[in-house]
């Protein structure tokens, strides 16, 4: 399941616009969908059937791990992502990383089933996570996400192959968190625990240097 956050546009409206009046109107009503990525391609590798990649906003001072194809047929493990993260930081040779990065942009959490596993696990196992409601007892959703992200069970994953280009992560920041039920986890083949838990997210890990 990989459903975006975009509501479905009516196509009537689109249908009368041509030419520099679609680009207009899309550009008006998302910006950030029509402005072409400004990324930067580091390095991208196969895993399966997914192509991962990583991209350097040098602007902007951020990295970014994209994962292609968005279908739920694209699973690949959490030594390919570590691989791919190690090999475009200790990456000498053009394209190559360059100065400092301030942030890694994973997006959203479903593209990394194991991570959605360990965050429904933990939220599940929490006393401060009401499973029957499906929300924190006393905090910001955003915010109680975060800090099961930044565990060290999660960050380790991270940490390690972030090491190679000096970098470790120091916060967590997270956006438009997705509540289900363990039957919604992407490739969960565990047992279906009764109750509602965190299982997905839009994620930022802010970097700090070693």
């Amino acid at each position: 399941m990989k459903t975006g956050f975009l509501g479905v546009l009516a196509s009537k409206p689109f249908a009368a616009a041509k030419g520099p009046g679609l680009l207009l109107l899309l550009s008006l009503c998302f910006p950030f969908t029509v402005a072409a990525h400004q990324e930067r391609l580091i390095l991208a590798i196969e895993s399966g059937k997914c192509t991962l990649r990583v991209e350097a906003d040098d602007k902007e001072r951020f990295l970014r791990i994209r994962i292609l194809p968005e279908s739920s047929d694209c699973f690949f493990s959490r030594e390919s992502l570590q691989s791919l993260i190690r090999e475009a930081l200790s990456n000498t040779e053009p394209p190559r990383l360059e100065g400092t990065y301030f942030s890694l942009f994973i997006g959203r959490l479903v593209d990394f089933p194991w991570l959605c596993e360990d965050l429904a696990l933990a939220a599940h196992q929490d006393p401060r996570w009401d499973s029957r409601r499906g929300q924190p007892r006393s905090m910001d959703i955003n915010r109680y996400v975060a800090s099961l992200l930044l565990k060290k069970n999660v960050t380790d994953q991270f940490d390690k192959p972030l090491q190679s280009g000096g970098y470790m992560i120091a916060s967590v920041t997270v956006e438009k968190v997705l509540v289900g039920s363990f039957a919604d986890i992407p490739h969960y083949r565990g047992n279906i625990i009764a109750g509602k838990v965190p299982f997905d997210a839009i994620v930022w890990f802010r970097l700090k240097r070693q």
